[in-house]
């Protein structure tokens, strides 16, 4: 059963919400739909009879059968018998296995089973098989314009997902090449291939496609049209290459197949037992049959190398019939895979990057226009088909929030009217560097001398007080070594105030030292590369500096409170790492322990695949409470939680799981204790885009401003709004959108754009606000540097620090 999502609360009086922002209007990149009854019939209705218009699906079945992976020639197939199809049922859609036909069709027409047969492909002669399944209402005002909250949203969402396989078929059609599963579609024929030169003097290639992707949305206001520019990096190494120069390791990373629709896998391990001599069980056949034969007939491929392993997928599928939920290997050659995306290497080089930014980043007026074009482009090809697209429909309201009153020490404030601001004042609390500890190569022993003078002379700037620390010289640069010091001098005498290491950031000496310092002795550290000193040593020993005290649990500044939220109000960040521990996955936790969300409690769970009991959430809830309790002696009377945008299909599984763990985590502190709680999924991964106006007549389109809320017209009914919380000074804004899964505290809307846009400036790593409110930044980077570096939970010591930083 669909879990209701809250309703949108009421605003403030409009001179309050005058106070606090600023109407102004937006140009977007969704622009509206409408769809109309189709140009011809032959239904049993009058005609000129265009009340309704009906969609009629029919499943599909292929003889022989096709593999699920093999879009393309399900493609190719329906491509050769369009013309017999449409006699039968008119112009349609299709979609994997559906067929979808806007044509007023008789009944005669509708339920009749239909054969087509001798369809040749590819030398091979396949028939389908046409059986009516449905047929729903597509320009009924309901199913197009429902939010999540109401029971008929299934309705709804069938007829975006129609119009979303309509646009689908017009793109294939046009030849663009869909890679990946986002609707994201490529003229692979221009891409451009970039050649990059290392500092080894040897050159690797990159190939760079540019493309467009679109999405069909219902919002309060109609059906939008979600239309923006894509690119996509594939470099022209092969996973062979990849694994003769690493060691044969791929475990981990990513590959793309050309050869099957610019299929993307993530690789579970190299089988270094099997090649493509190696043969399996052909299920069509019933016969034995080799990977490179098997490539040979279904693809057309002709394998070179018989030697090489192969690189093995686990794709998860749920069985038709049972719909148990099964995994199968599935073996990959990487002789014909593509690897993804860009090396560290690569990434390092300023050049390369330069000449990648040229084809993967766009000015906003460049974005912008990119939009309109496309949209046109789709307009003059649905236009026959009923569907209509208005590129001029695109001017929205929005509001812009006054920035946050910003304190430092000294009683002095930031300016903040454009974000970002400069720390050229005393930290909120005064901080003293005593009874620290440096380690080092006594190769870097001059290295070394240089950077604690810089370091003073920085931290004088904050009124940051550092004194000389105790000093451990090492001769090798062995982890093990580095750590026997520090934990003899550790058993001798007390814990330093933290532990600062320089050097470089070889990743067997920096991991082992952090999960030593970290995970056993408990003590907050600092590495310290000496590269990252040369360019500008003053800026970089700033940043250390306040870093340092944000982990020794210092207040660097205040971020003001707004009007109307509870004194006894607790934020909670959770995020969840992008690599995994041995198959789980790092969920970060991160609660403010204060009244004014300077303080933070972190903890992470660690859960396995498939894990739906959550009780580690629930205790990492209830420490996080006493952990406030103790540090302000109340209780939270409202909690707010910022949760990691887990995409629409699993907004259920907050619903019904995390959100009840939560609450039982409130109950596990104390069995009465029930505070207002709201819980927000937030996604940062999101197409929609906005921008300001022109400004003059020689004005460009441009970035919208920092405190940006869009809330009206392009959202749903459901309690949501996007948020730009940053001045975009490069490249384009993305915005950050907030959906309400559960609430039921008092906030009006306009506090809780106001609370959400306050805390993103509450992030200590950054002087301006950050995408997020802080909680979960914070969040986010203590679920990396746990799966990234020390692959367990932190010592308790640490509970109330952010080491992760």
């Amino acid at each position: 059963m669909l879990q209701q999502l809250p309703k949108r609360p009421p605003k403030s009086s409009a001179q309050d919400i005058s106070k606090i922002c600023k109407n102004i209007k937006l140009l977007t990149n969704m622009f509206t739909m409408q769809v109309e009854a189709p140009q011809s019939s032959d239904s049993d209705e009058p005609q000129g009879f265009v009340n309704k218009v009906l969609c009629h699906q029919y499943d599909v079945e292929f003889s022989p059968s096709i593999a699920e992976d093999n879009r393309n020639l399900r493609y190719k197939i329906f491509k050769e018998a369009r013309r017999n199809i449409e006699q039968i049922i008119g112009k349609f859609s299709f979609s994997g296995k559906s067929l979808f036909s806007m044509r007023n069709l008789s009944k005669e027409k509708i339920n009749k089973i239909k054969n087509i047969d001798a369809i040749n492909v590819d030398g091979q002669k396949f028939s389908i098989l046409l059986r009516f399944t449905k047929t729903f209402e597509v320009n009924d005002e309901s199913a197009q314009n429902l939010d999540k909250t109401s029971p008929n949203f299934k309705k709804g969402n069938q007829v975006t997902q129609l119009l979303n396989i309509i646009l689908k078929s017009i793109m294939r059609d046009e030849k663009f090449q869909e890679i990946g599963k986002n609707s994201k579609f490529y003229n692979v024929n221009s891409r451009n291939e970039i050649v990059i030169k290392g500092r080894d003097g040897n050159t690797s290639a990159l190939e760079a496609y540019k493309g467009f992707t679109f999405n069909v949305t219902p919002t309060q206001d109609k059906l939008y049209l979600m239309v923006d520019y894509c690119s996509r990096i594939i470099r022209k190494e092969t996973a062979l290459e990849y694994l003769k120069n690493n060691n044969n390791q791929l475990s981990g990373l990513s590959v793309i197949t050309k050869y099957n629709n610019y299929q993307t896998y993530l690789i579970d391990r190299v089988d270094g037992q099997k090649t493509p001599s190696s043969t399996f069980l052909n299920s069509k056949t019933n016969t034995q049959i080799s990977f490179a034969q098997y490539y040979k007939e279904r693809y057309n491929i002709q394998i070179r190398d018989m030697r090489q392993p192969l690189l093995v997928h686990k794709r998860k599928y749920r069985e038709a019939n049972t719909n148990i939920q099964k995994v199968e290997e599935v073996y990959l050659i990487p002789e014909i895979c593509n690897m993804t995306g860009m090396t560290d290497e690569q990434r390092e080089n300023f050049q390369a990057m330069k000449e990648v930014a040229t084809h993967t980043k766009l000015t906003p007026q460049e974005r912008y226009q990119n939009s309109v074009n496309n949209c046109r482009f789709l307009s003059s090809k649905t236009s026959s088909s009923g569907i209509r697209i208005d590129e001029r429909s695109n001017l929205i309201d929005a509001v812009q929030l006054r920035a946050p009153k910003v304190t430092l020490g000294g009683n002095k404030t930031a300016n903040t009217d454009r974000g970002n601001f400069d720390m050229r004042a005393p930290t909120l609390d005064k901080i003293e560097f005593k009874d620290w500890t440096l380690i080092y190569n006594q190769k870097d022993e001059r290295s070394v001398d240089g950077f604690i003078d810089t370091l003073k002379k920085a931290s004088q700037t904050y009124g940051i007080t550092v004194n000389d620390p105790f000093f451990f010289a090492q001769r090798d640069w062995n982890a093990n070594s580095w750590i026997k010091s520090l934990d003899e001098d550790f058993s001798k005498n007390d814990l330093p105030q933290f532990v600062l290491s320089f050097g470089q950031a070889q990743s067997g000496l920096y991991s082992g030292l952090k999960k030593f310092l970290t995970s056993e002795a408990g003590i907050e550290s600092q590495h310290v590369n000496p590269r990252s000193l040369q360019k500008n040593g003053m800026s970089v020993a700033s940043k250390i500096a306040l870093q340092i005290a944000s982990k020794l649990g210092r207040r660097i500044w205040q971020v003001e409170t707004p009007t109307g939220i509870d004194k006894n109000t607790m934020i909670i960040g959770i995020e969840t790492s992008m690599k995994k521990i041995k198959q789980q996955q790092v969920v970060g936790v991160v609660a403010s322990i204060d009244k004014d969300f300077t303080k933070y409690f972190s903890d992470v769970e660690i859960r396995k695949d498939n894990d739906t009991t959550l009780p580690t959430l629930s205790k990492i809830v209830t420490k996080a409470i006493q952990a406030y309790v103790k540090n302000t002696e109340s209780v939270p009377a409202e909690v707010i939680v910022y949760r990691q945008g887990l995409g629409e299909g699993q907004i259920q599984q907050s619903c019904n799981l995390e959100i009840k763990a939560i609450q039982n985590g409130f109950s596990n502190f104390k069995s009465d204790f029930n505070p207002r709680l709201a819980f927000f999924q937030v996604n940062r991964k999101i197409g929609q885009k906005f921008y300001q106006s022109p400004q003059g007549d020689k004005g460009e389109v441009s970035n919208p401003a920092s405190g940006t809320i869009v809330a009206s017209q392009v959202v749903q009914n459901n309690f949501e709004f996007f948020m730009a919380a940053q001045n975009c000074n490069s490249g384009v804004c993305t915005p950050t959108k907030y959906t309400c899964l559960y609430n039921n505290t008092n906030l009006k809307e306009d506090q809780i754009w106001q609370l959400t846009y306050y805390q993103t400036f509450n992030y200590y790593n950054w002087q301006g606000p950050v995408r997020v409110p802080a909680a979960m930044k914070y969040a986010e980077k203590l679920a990396k540097f746990v799966s990234d570096t020390i692959q367990e939970a932190a010592n308790e010591n640490l509970t109330n620090s952010p080491f992760y930083l």
